[in-house]
This record gives structure tokens, C-alpha cells and sequence, in this order.
């Protein structure tokens, strides 16, 4: 008996062996375009269980990571990574569930800030091709050491993590066969105006954070109910108008005063809120929908902060703008009319923005697209993700639309996480399960986990804190709709069309 152990013992160390040896050799696959380094194991712990891990640089600056786990579902996942990139984004969560995660910092570093936009490459890759080629690399790696086709592969990202998943959809859609795109930055050539234009109001008449505590608690107290439920939640912020939420009498009477907003203050918030039309009246950019006003999205955008040494999110925006139009000579930031000047902006925006809605190239070859979004997301207002969605049904069909891309509005929701509706979600299962078996999601349930901190965002300390409870997730047009019942439970809801 102690031979026979002595035996399965000596197996398992060979296993292990063997498991580490491969995972060393991938700096094998090192060529003239991409440096690999040799693989590290990593044991199992109470988080992660055991898997090799892979590093590597493509054309010189496109840094990857992969992971590959000890038990493999045959499938892969990529994170996009979000704001300005210039970091690995997640290859570990799904570790445990058997898939070969992958990420990239698009070929630059987070410390250089937007300076990688004076190269021209480096722009692309953070543009577009940073993850194309960190897919394929990946891809690569993930087959050569399992010695097996991948079955399915996913890519997941949030804002301009889910601006690179549309743009691998439509530029690259053999990449991938499912795709999460949260809150995506369609396009930077109207979210650039939008944000200069709004920086411009809220220096004449700058919003501080008692403004957004009044601003909220109005909002809520004004639109909250209108879907019979009081929950701290606008479910459609799109039936919040001036009939129920008049900022005029937010005004302060006799003096400035925490509790009130001054004159100019409510214009600027009328900027924040209202949409941007052109001369002949169409719409360039839609506003801030009502909603949240105090819970951190509003504050973190907008306000100054130390952490950026008293710049708000936006005011950096001017030199970002600045950077990408510097082959222009006639350009100037001062100048520049956020409205009227759109057009001349158009080409120097071209690589970073999803400029069609034809994806059939992405759904003939069964692709799935999956596309959250927050109604109550200050930077990427929401609006602009169902115009892309009724552009999509309009080109393609809506029938035929409705086959590979669903979208989810998300009440209460900020900037891809947090805010006081449930916004704790699980996409990947209903992807998966809408990709590999058929079974298209109609509702994903979510809950409001209660406080968690986050760094993108800064609530206002003295809101309450939001309880836990769970709410429907519906496909757009469709809303969760009250039936009676525990207010807190997602079962006392049914997803209809309003």
C-alpha cells in the first residue's frame, strides 16, 4: 500500500512538473514581433487556484499578460481595459471557472498620462490595434500550451474597455464569438465637445458639492416614485421633465446658501442636463439624464480633486483634444466651438470611434453582442447607447438585430459601477449561455450590494448609504415594472415595454 502512494505521489510531482515546464517554455514562442517572457506557476490559493502565468511585449510596447489555469473549460476571455488605458486589466476572476484570461495597456504605460498621444502609433494602438494584437498573440498562447483549440472566445470592457469591444466587432469580427461592451465611448467626436462645453459652464458657475447634494435630493424627491416605488432609484430618468423637477425653484432666495443653487449655478446644471443641438436644431449630444446627482459620478468628473492635483476629470479633457489635433495648425482650444466645429474634428477622430452600424460581418459568423449601460452615467450619458442601438435595427433590422445584440439599461447605475440602483451583475453566463446554447437573455437579475468603494467614483459622504436589493435587468425598450409584492426582491418584477 505505502509503494502504491509512494507512486501516485511521484505522479502528481510529475504532473506538476510538467505543468510548470510548459508554462516556462512559452518564451519560446518569442519572434521578431513579440518578446515573451518565460512563464512563472503559480500555486493555488484561497482566491485563485493554480495557473501559468505569461508576460509579454508586442512590437516593442503593447505589454499582454495571460493567464492559463491547471483545469481549462477551453474557453478565453480578454479584458479591455478602460479610461486611458496604460494598464493590464483582469486575467484572474474567471480563473476559477476554468477560462484562459487575457489582458493588455494598449502599448503604453499609465504614468505618461495622454502623452502617448504625440505618437503616432502609440495612439493607434491605444485607438484600436493594442487589443487586436494582444487577442491574437494571446490566442497563440493559450492553444500552443493547452495543445487544443479554444471552443469560444469572449471579450469583456467598460467604457473605453467597451469602446474596444464594439471596435473589435466591427473591425476585427473573427476575434471574437461573444462580446460585453459596458457603457461604450462610441465616439470621441461628440463626447470631446460635450465635455469642453460642459467644463466651460461649470467655470462661469461652478457646481460644488453641497449644489449636487441639493441637486440629487430634489431629483429624488421629485421622480423617484414615478414607477411606484420609492427606492432612491429613477427606474426611466426619461420621465423626469421640468413638469416634476423644476430647477428654477432649487433658486436661492435673499443669498447664497448651501441648500439652494445661485442663478448661475442653475444654468450651469441646465448645461450638464439639457441637450446640445446644431443651428438647424438636431441633436449633437444628449445630457445628463436626472438621477444620482450626489453619489460620486457627477463629483468625480466634474469637481476638483487632490488626487489630480486640483484638476477635475474634465478640465484635463482640452489636453487630450489638444494632443490629438496637432497636425492641425488652425486648431485652438479657446476657439473652439463645441457645436459648430464638429465636422473638422471628424478625421483625427476616426481611429478611436465606431463610425457605422453595419456589424454583419460580426453577426453571420454567429458573434454575440451584449451591451450594458447605466441611465444615470454622467460622461457616457445613456442616450447614446440606445441611438446606437435603434442605428443598428435600422440598418440591419430590428428582428435581425434582436438575434446578436441586446441591450441593458441599468437605473440607478453610474459610470460602468456604483450608484444607488442595482448595478451588480453577472453578463458572462447569459453571454455564454446566449452564444454556446441559443438561449438569448430577455432579463439578468442585479443587485445593490450596499456601500463599496470604489476609485472612480466620489460619493458624497453624507448620503445615506444605499440598502441591499435586487431588481430585473431588461432588454431595451423593455423596464422593470412593479407587480406587487417584497419592493426588494427581483421576483416581484416583470420586464415590460413602457
Amino acid at each position: 500500500m505505502r509503494t502504491i502512494l509512494v507512486l501516485v505521489a511521484v505522479a502528481f510531482s510529475f504532473a506538476g512538473n510538467a505543468d510548470e515546464t510548459r508554462c516556462r517554455h512559452l518564451v519560446s514562442m518569442t519572434d521578431l514581433d513579440r518578446a515573451i517572457e518565460p512563464g512563472i506557476w503559480v500555486p493555488a490559493d484561497e482566491a485563485t487556484p493554480a495557473h501559468c502565468l505569461v508576460r509579454g511585449v508586442i512590437n516593442r510596447a503593447i505589454r499582454f499578460e495571460v493567464t492559463l489555469p491547471e483545469e481549462w473549460n477551453d474557453r478565453f476571455m480578454f479584458t479591455a481595459v478602460g479610461g486611458a488605458a496604460g494598464v493590464i486589466g483582469d486575467t484572474r476572476t474567471l480563473l476559477g471557472r476554468g477560462f484562459a484570461m487575457a489582458s493588455t495597456d494598449t502599448g503604453h504605460e499609465i504614468s505618461e498620462g495622454v502623452a502617448f498621444y504625440n505618437q503616432p502609433e502609440a495612439t493607434l494602438d491605444y485607438a484600436f490595434r493594442g487589443v487586436h494584437l494582444a487577442t491574437v498573440v494571446a490566442k497563440e498562447i493559450v492553444e500552443h500550451y493547452y495543445a487544443n483549440d479554444i471552443s469560444y472566445s469572449y471579450l469583456q470592457g467598460c467604457s473605453n474597455g467597451g469602446r474596444a469591444a464594439m471596435l473589435e466587432a466591427l473591425r476585427f469580427p473573427g476575434d471574437y464569438d461573444g462580446i460585453i461592451a459596458g457603457a461604450p465611448l462610441f465616439r470621441f467626436e461628440e463626447f470631446v465637445p460635450w465635455a469642453i462645453a460642459v467644463h466651460r459652464a461649470h467655470e462661469k458657475a461652478p457646481l460644488t458639492k453641497d449644489a449636487l447634494r441639493v441637486l440629487d435630493e430634489a431629483s429624488r424627491n421629485s421622480c423617484d416614485h414615478l414607477d411606484g416605488v420609492r427606492d432612491g432609484v429613477i427606474n426611466d430618468p426619461r420621465l423626469c421633465t421640468a413638469e416634476h423637477f423644476d430647477l428654477d425653484e432649487l433658486a436661492c432666495r435673499g443669498g447664497a446658501r448651501s441648500d439652494c443653487l445661485t442663478k448661475g449655478q442653475i444654468e450651469t446644471a441646465r448645461v450638464v442636463y439639457g441637450e446640445m443641438r446644431d443651428d438647424e436644431g438636431n441633436l449633437v449630444s444628449p445630457g445628463v439624464p436626472p438621477g444620482a446627482e450626489a453619489r460620486g459620478d457627477w463629483a468625480a468628473w466634474q469637481l476638483a480633486r487632490e488626487v489630480m492635483g486640483g484638476e477635475s476629470i474634465i478640465s484635463g479633457i482640452g489636453e487630450m483634444f489638444t494632443l490629438i489635433m496637432r497636425h492641425d495648425p488652425t486648431f485652438d482650444l479657446e476657439t473652439f466651438d463645441p457645436i459648430r466645429d464638429r465636422d473638422r474634428i471628424h478625421r483625427a477622430m476616426n481611429a478611436f470611434d465606431v463610425g457605422s452600424f453595419d456589424l454583419s460581418d460580426f453577426a453571420d459568423r454567429g458573434g454575440k453582442l451584449l451591451m450594458y449601460q447605466g441611465w444615470n452615467d454622467y460622461p457616457l450619458r445613456p442616450q447614446r447607447a440606445i441611438a446606437y442601438l435603434e442605428g443598428v435595427e435600422a440598418e440591419m433590422g430590428r428582428s435581425e438585430t434582436g438575434d446578436f445584440f441586446r441591450l441593458f439599461m441599468v437605473p440607478g447605475m453610474l459610470h460602468c459601477a456604483g450608484g444607488p440602483g442595482a448595478w451588480e451583475a453577472n453578463y458572462v453566463d447569459p453571454l455564454v449561455a446566449w452564444r454556446e446554447r441559443g438561449d438569448a437573455p430577455e432579463r439578468i437579475e442585479a443587485v445593490q450590494p450596499g456601500p463599496v468603494e470604489m476609485a472612480h467614483i466620489v460619493p458624497d459622504e453624507r448620503m445615506p448609504d444605499p440598502e441591499p436589493f435586487e431588481r430585473p435587468l431588461c432588454v431595451y425598450p423593455a423596464l422593470a415594472h412593479y407587480d406587487g409584492g417584497d419592493e426588494d426582491a427581483s421576483a416581484s418584477f416583470s420586464c415590460k415595454v413602457p
